[in-house]
C-alpha cells in the first residue's frame, strides 16, 4: 500500500477534526506525528509537522474535500499546506 500526505498542520485538534471530517465522507486516513519525543516544544518546521496521510486512491478525495470544506466556510484552518500529488 502507497500513502500518501494529504494535509500537514502543527495543530494536534486541528488534525484530529480534518481526520474524522475525511472519515465522516469515506476517506480512511490516519495522523502521522513528526514530533520528537522527549523534546517539548518542538512545534515548528518539519519536526513539529502532523501529517494527515491516506493511502494513494483517497488522495485526490481527501484533498479535494478539505478544499471544498475551507471554501464553503464549514471548515476554519490555522496555516498549513495541502499535499501536492507525487
Amino acid at each position: 500500500m502507497h500513502e500518501r500526505m494529504i494535509y500537514a498542520t502543527y495543530d494536534e485538534i486541528q488534525a484530529e477534526f480534518l481526520r474524522l471530517h475525511l472519515q465522516r465522507h469515506g476517506v480512511p486516513c490516519w495522523l502521522r506525528s513528526m514530533r520528537v519525543g522527549g523534546f517539548h516544544g518542538i512545534a515548528f518546521g518539519p519536526l513539529g509537522e502532523i501529517r494527515l496521510m491516506t493511502s494513494t486512491p483517497y488522495a485526490e478525495k481527501g484533498r479535494r474535500l478539505i478544499e471544498q470544506a475551507v471554501l464553503r466556510g464549514s471548515l476554519s484552518l490555522v496555516p498549513g499546506k495541502v499535499g501536492q500529488p507525487e
